[in-house]
C-alpha cells in the first residue's frame, strides 16, 4: 500500500531521490513544533493534535471522537491521557515532544493501512460520510485559519449543509466550479492550500503560487520561505538543484539554488526571484504534485491464517482497502464493499475476493490464503504509485520506481513514447504516439496494444515489467539497426 502524507514539514523535509528512496533525513508531516500543549492552549497545533486523536478514535473505541476546534479543553486532555496510557507514556494530558511523535506515528500507521491522502477516486458530496470527508473538513479548517472569507467547519465525517457551503466558498475563492462537490480538482486544491498554510509559505488571504514581491539575497519573510520550500521540493527530484533550509532568510545558499534552477530552465541566471522565476518554480512544483509526489511503499505481511467470512480485525481492514484500491484500476475486480474502511469480512467482501481470484487465475474460494494475499499485494504494489504517478528518471532510461499512468508527465513519459515509436517504426502491429511527454489517451492505447502483443497485463500503465520490456525491445532494435548500417 502507498504511504503518502498530509503535510511535508519544512523543518525536516527529506531529500529524496527520483527513485523515491530517502537520501538523508526523514520525511515527516508531524514535525514537533517546539511548543508544549496543555489544557488552555489554543491554535493550529492544538487542531493538529485533536485531528490525529479524532482520526485514531475511528478505530479505537477507547478514544473519544473530539471536536477539532483548536481549544485544548477537558475532553482533549482526557483523550491525550488515554492515548498516553495506551502508549506507555506518562499520562499527564500534556503534549510534549514524546506524545506528539507518538501521535503522529500512530496516525501515520493508520494512514498506511488506508492508502494515504491521494485522491480517493470518488466524488464526495452532501450526504457522504467517512474518513475522506473528515480529511476534507480538516483541510477546510486549515484554509479558514488563513482566509477570512472562509468559515471553519466541524470535523465529524458527515458531509452536511455546512460542509457543502464551506466547499462552495472555497471553490469560489480559488477559481473552481462552485458546486459544493469535492472532485479531483477540489481535493487537490484543498490539499495544496492546507500544505501552504501549515508550512507558512502564504500570508493571510494570499493564494498559493500568487506572486507578491521580488526577493533576492538579503530579503526575508514569507515569500522567501515559499521560494525555499519550492526549491527544496525540486531538489528531491533534480540532483543539480542544491537543497536549502526553509527559514525565510535569503542567504548565499538560496542564491546558489535559485541560480541552479534558472540555469536548468533557461532563465536569466541572476539569483533574483522576480515574477518569471517565481512562476517557473511554482509551476514546476505543481507539475510534480500532479505527475506524482515521491512516495514509499511498504510490504504488508500476509495474514497469519486464512481470512474468511465472519473474520474481523486489522488484516481484514488491510484486505478491504487493498481490494478497493485494485478495483479502482481493474474493472474486473468488482468491489462491493463501502468506500469507508471496514474491518469485517462480510458477504460483499467475499464476492469481491471471488472476482479478484477469477481475475488473477486463483482458485475461486472466497477465502484469502497467503497465496491469494501475495498475488493481490504484488498487483497493488505494481500500481501503488500510479495515483498520482512519479516524476522523471535521471538519467534517462532508468526505471523511475513509480508507475506511469494517464495524466503522468515528464521525461519518463517522453522516454516511453520514444520507445513505442521506435518499435512502431519497424512493426506495423504497433501504434505511433505524439512525443509530448504527456501520457495521454493515445499513449495509453499504444501501451495497451504493446502489452497485449508482449504478453503483459493490458493495464495501459507503465509498471516495472512494461518499462523493462520496452527498454529491452528498443535496445534490440537499435542494435539491429546499427548492425545493418555497419553491414
Amino acid at each position: 500500500m502507498k504511504l503518502t502524507y498530509i503535510y511535508v514539514s519544512v523543518k525536516d523535509l527529506a531529500e529524496l531521490t527520483s527513485e523515491g528512496e530517502t537520501a538523508t533525513g526523514t520525511e515527516s508531516s508531524g514535525s514537533w513544533p517546539g511548543v508544549v500543549l496543555k489544557r488552555g492552549s489554543t491554535g493550529s497545533e492544538v487542531e493538529q493534535v485533536q485531528f490525529w486523536l479524532s482520526e485514531l478514535a475511528q478505530f479505537n473505541s477507547a478514544l473519544p471522537d473530539l471536536t477539532v476546534d483548536g481549544h485544548f479543553g477537558a475532553a482533549t486532555e482526557k483523550a491525550v491521557k488515554t492515548f498516553q496510557q495506551e502508549q506507555g507514556l506518562t499520562a499527564d494530558g500534556i503534549v510534549g515532544q514524546a506524545t506528539w511523535d507518538a501521535l503522529y506515528a500512530a496516525w501515520l500507521d493508520m494512514q498506511s493501512d488506508l492508502g494515504g491522502t491521494a485522491w480517493p477516486g470518488i466524488v464526495l458530496r452532501r450526504g457522504d460520510t467517512g474518513m475522506e470527508v473528515r480529511l476534507v473538513q480538516f483541510w477546510l479548517r486549515l484554509a479558514a485559519d488563513n482566509y477570512t472569507s472562509l468559515a471553519a467547519v466541524s470535523v465529524d465525517g458527515n458531509f452536511g449543509a455546512a460542509t457543502e457551503k464551506a466547499v462552495t466558498a472555497f471553490q469560489s475563492l480559488f477559481g473552481l466550479t462552485a458546486d459544493g462537490i469535492v472532485g479531483r480538482a477540489t481535493w487537490n486544491k484543498l490539499n495544496e492550500v492546507a500544505l501552504a498554510v501549515v508550512n507558512e509559505i502564504v500570508d493571510a488571504n494570499v493564494a498559493p503560487g500568487q506572486f507578491t514581491t521580488t526577493v533576492r539575497e538579503g530579503s526575508r519573510g514569507t515569500a522567501v520561505r515559499a521560494v525555499q520550500y519550492y526549491l527544496r521540493r525540486l531538489s528531491a527530484y533534480y540532483s543539480d538543484i542544491p537543497s536549502v533550509t526553509v527559514d525565510g532568510i535569503f542567504g548565499a545558499a538560496t542564491t546558489k539554488s535559485v541560480k541552479a534552477w534558472q540555469s536548468r530552465v533557461g532563465l536569466t541566471v541572476d539569483g533574483v526571484v522576480g515574477r518569471q522565476t517565481w512562476n517557473s518554480l511554482y509551476e514546476a512544483v505543481q507539475n510534480l504534485a500532479t505527475s506524482g509526489p515521491v512516495v514509499r511503499t511498504a510490504s504488508l505481511p500476509a495474514p497469519a491464517s486464512t481470512l474468511q467470512v465472519g473474520d474481523s480485525g486489522a488484516a481484514v481492514l488491510r484486505l478491504d482497502r487493498l481490494l478497493l484500491f485494485l478495483g479502482q484500476w481493474l474493472p474486473e475486480i468488482n468491489f462491493l464493499g463501502s468506500t469507508s474502511p471496514s474491518s469485517a469480512f462480510t458477504q460483499d467482501l467475499e464476492l469481491t475476493v471471488r472476482s479478484a481470484q477469477r481475475y488473477f487465475g486463483l482458485p475461486e474460494t472466497g477465502e484469502v490464503t497467503t497465496a491469494d494475499w501475495n498475488a493481490f499485494l504484488k498487483a497493488a504494489q505494481a500500481l501503488a504509485e500510479v495515483n498520482p504517478a512519479a516524476a522523471a528518471p535521471e538519467p534517462d532510461g532508468v526505471w523511475p520506481a513509480s508507475a506511469l499512468t494517464l495524466g503522468s508527465s515528464g521525461p519518463a513519459v517522453l522516454q516511453v513514447q520514444r520507445w513505442l515509436n521506435l518499435i512502431a517504426s519497424v512493426d506495423q502491429g504497433y501504434l505511433f504516439v505524439p512525443e509530448t511527454g504527456e501520457l495521454d489517451a493515445a499513449t495509453q492505447d499504444a501501451l495497451e496494444n504493446y502489452q497485449l502483443t508482449a504478453g503483459l497485463p493490458t493495464l495501459g500503465v507503465v509498471d516495472a515489467a512494461t518499462w523493462e520490456s520496452l527498454r529491452t525491445a528498443a535496445q534490440a532494435l537499435c542494435s539491429t539497426c546499427q548492425s545493418n548500417k555497419e553491414g
